[in-house]
C-alpha cells in the first residue's frame, strides 16, 4: 500500500500494484505448464515374441513434448514386481541389468498387482506372442492444470484499489479495478470523523493490521489488511493529517 498523490486538496492511496497480481499468477501458470508439458504422463510397454525368448520390448514414456523410448531384449526380461517405499509404490521390470521402472509412483494410480501379473504371465508363457500395457504415470498433469487455473483466477479476480480523497468535491472515491470490471464507490468526506489502525488475528494466529476510516452512524471503511504495522500506521497518520486540515 502506497501514497501515489498528495497535494493540498487531493490524497490518493493505492493498495495494490499490477505486479502484485501478474507476478504470482505468472509463476503459478509457468509451474503448471511445466508440469503439463515436461513431465511424462503416459507409459506403455509393448513386447513382441518371435520364438521362446527371442523378441524385444519397447518401454515408451510420453509427454506433450515427445516420447522417450527404451529397448529391452525379451531374453533379458525376467518379470515384474511391485516395489513399495513409504506411501508410494511402483511397478519395476526385472531384467538382467537390474530394475527398470515401469510406472506407478502413486499408491492409488492403477492396479499395480494386475500389471505385474500380466507381465509375469507373458514372460512365463512362451506361446504368447504379444504384450501391450499402458499406464498413466504421474499426478502432475492434474496438478499442473490446477496451478494454471489458479494463475488465471488470480489475474481475473484480483483487483487494484485506489482511495481518492478530494477536498474540493468533498468525496472519497474507492476505485476497484480488476481485469473483468471496474467498480466505483463514493463516500462523503464530511461523514468521516476518525482513523484507526486495528490489530486482528486470523485462524493461524497471524497478526494483521487494518486501517479503518470511522464513519458517522457507526459504520467503517476498511482498507486492505497487511502484516506491516508501521506501513499501516504511516498511512493512517497521512489520512488523519489530511482530514484534520480539511476541518
Amino acid at each position: 500500500m502506497k501514497i501515489i498523490e498528495q497535494t493540498a486538496t487531493e490524497l490518493k492511496i493505492q493498495t495494490r500494484g499490477v505486479f502484485d497480481f501478474w507476478v504470482p499468477s505468472c509463476l503459478l501458470m509457468l509451474f503448471g505448464l511445466k508440469c503439463v508439458a515436461f513431465d511424462y504422463h503416459l507409459v506403455s510397454l509393448s513386447c513382441h515374441r518371435v520364438q521362446g525368448t527371442q523378441g524385444n520390448c519397447q518401454l515408451v514414456r510420453s509427454s506433450l513434448l515427445g516420447s522417450k523410448i527404451q529397448e529391452i531384449q525379451l531374453a533379458s526380461l525376467q518379470g515384474a514386481k511391485v516395489v513399495t517405499a513409504g506411501y508410494t509404490s511402483k511397478v519395476v521390470l526385472l531384467t538382467d541389468a537390474g530394475y527398470v521402472r515401469f510406472a506407478g509412483n502413486y499408491t492409488h494410480w492403477g492396479d499395480k498387482d494386475a500389471i505385474v501379473s500380466e507381465i509375469n504371465s507373458f514372460v512365463k508363457n512362451a506361446d504368447r506372442r504379444l504384450l501391450e500395457l499402458k499406464q498413466y504415470d504421474s499426478l502432475f498433469p492434474g496438478i499442473g492444470a490446477i496451478f494454471v487455473t489458479a494463475g488465471i483466477a488470480v489475474i481475473s479476480f484480483g483487483k487494484k484499489e485506489i482511495y481518492s480523497f478530494d477536498r474540493t468535491l468533498d468525496t472519497l472515491t474507492v476505485k476497484q479495478q480488476g481485469l473483468l470490471r471496474t467498480k466505483l464507490i463514493q463516500h462523503s468526506l464530511c461523514e468521516i470523523y476518525g482513523v484507526e489502525v486495528a490489530r486482528t488475528k486470523d485462524q493461524d494466529n497471524d497478526i494483521w493490521y487494518e486501517v479503518r476510516l470511522l464513519v458517522c452512524g457507526g459504520s467503517r471503511i476498511s482498507l486492505p489488511k497487511t502484516m506491516n504495522r508501521y506501513e499501516q500506521q504511516k498511512i493512517a497518520k497521512v489520512i488523519k493529517n489530511y482530514l484534520h486540515q480539511q476541518k
